[in-house]
């Protein structure tokens, strides 16, 4: 009788919580609704690098915009011919460059596309990069490599 006695007393306590349930569960359930339920982030830029390694030493100087670029423990010079966003929603490419401060990059990727531009033989070769550019960790995740000739 003292169980049935306190939870008596219990329910009138509860009828503001549920009548707030009842009332705002369904405005912001509109709400997420309306901003697309779950909030998702934004992607990286997708781009593509135009360009040349260079020895760091190298002292020939290039009208190309250049970064420092690191490949595992390999260090060069990057020479970029050109920059492309390929994401629609993307400021140009030498946007993003701009962006890089230092001009320092990391390559990372799986290690059969960074296998050619590990190789000694890799410095003056032309090469197009396709990736995932993550501006605020310097890094390229590499996802195409094309090596040409001279």
């Amino acid at each position: 009788m003292g169980l049935a006695l306190s939870l008596s007393r219990c329910k009138p306590r509860l009828l503001p919580f549920a009548l707030a349930l009842v009332f705002l569960l369904p405005p912001l359930s509109w709400a997420f609704a309306q901003v697309g339920g779950i909030p998702h982030f934004k992607q990286p830029p997708l781009v593509r690098i135009i360009g040349a390694f260079a020895s760091v030493d190298d002292p020939q100087r290039s009208n190309l915009q250049t970064l420092s670029v690191q490949v595992k423990a390999q260090k060069w010079k990057l020479r970029i011919r050109e920059i492309k966003a390929l994401t629609a929603n993307t400021h140009s490419g030498w946007g993003l460059l701009k962006d890089l401060f230092p001009p320092h990059l990391r390559l990372v990727g799986p290690q059969e596309l960074l296998a050619p531009l590990q190789q000694s033989d890799i410095a003056g070769k032309p090469f197009i990069l396709e990736g995932r550019l993550y501006v605020g960790d310097h890094m390229l995740y590499v996802t195409a490599v094309t090596v040409n000739d001279p």
